[in-house]
């Protein structure tokens, strides 16, 4: 991919306009008191960082998803053990603009843990009911600074036509050269979002910017996450 959909989008988003997507979202300046539910996703009820609670579930239905029962019983339940032991293997504090593109495959490929808790979730869809935006938001949930959020206003935004592909562009956009880290970083201390990750910066400007219906970036197809 020759062009960065990711930056792609949030490049042709000015600033003014991505200032106030943050201030509605977060209920900030004059749009104090009425932010968005999802504004208290990261902040939520914190639960242990290597574990998946009931807090963590009332969390992601935050942003507007719902886990099912037996999904719900499974990860709170008979794969708690495993999902743990996964979760301790991902670093609690590592961000993605901070993990260099060159290791990329080594987080996010195969045989990686982060890739063994999404095909743990996505492997269990025929009983459990869990897709790829619930999946992305339970692990965001766990590692905020690390695992970028996948769902259809984004996807539109950006350009994807599914989430396959989605972690190497965020990733791409983060930490390559030419990123967009001086720009979201400017706008996290313009916002007074200190507390929070630029990763979720990035996708409230771009899911604000896609919940308006702008028109999205040209669609590209990757193989599936």
């Amino acid at each position: 991919m020759t062009v960065n959909q990711v930056a792609l989008a949030f490049h042709g988003i000015p600033e003014a306009t991505a200032l106030d997507h943050l201030e509605k979202y977060f209920g900030l300046g004059p749009h104090k008191g009425r932010e968005f539910e999802g504004a208290h996703f990261e902040l939520f009820s914190p639960s242990p960082a290597d574990e998946i609670t009931a807090n963590d579930l009332v969390a992601v239905s935050l942003l507007s998803v719902h886990v099912p029962a037996k999904a719900a019983l499974g990860l709170l339940d008979s794969k708690s053990h495993e999902i743990s032991d996964l979760l301790v293997q991902i670093p609690g504090d590592l961000k993605l603009e901070d993990l260099r593109i060159e290791r990329h495959e080594g987080y996010f490929g195969e045989g990686s843990p982060i890739r063994d808790l999404w095909r743990l979730m996505r492997s269990k869809h025929a009983t459990w009911g869990i897709g790829p935006t619930t999946a992305s938001k339970l692990l965001a949930r766990k590692r905020p600074a690390l695992v970028p959020i996948y769902d259809s206003v984004v996807a539109r935004a950006t350009g994807f036509s599914h989430d396959g592909g989605t972690w190497l562009a965020w990733h791409e956009a983060l930490a390559c050269a030419h990123s967009i880290v001086p720009a979201l970083e400017s706008l996290r201390s313009q916002s007074g979002l200190g507390h929070i990750s630029l990763l979720r910066i990035l996708d409230v400007v771009l899911w604000m910017e896609g919940r308006h219906g702008r028109r999205p970036v040209e669609t590209v197809g990757e193989s599936e996450d």
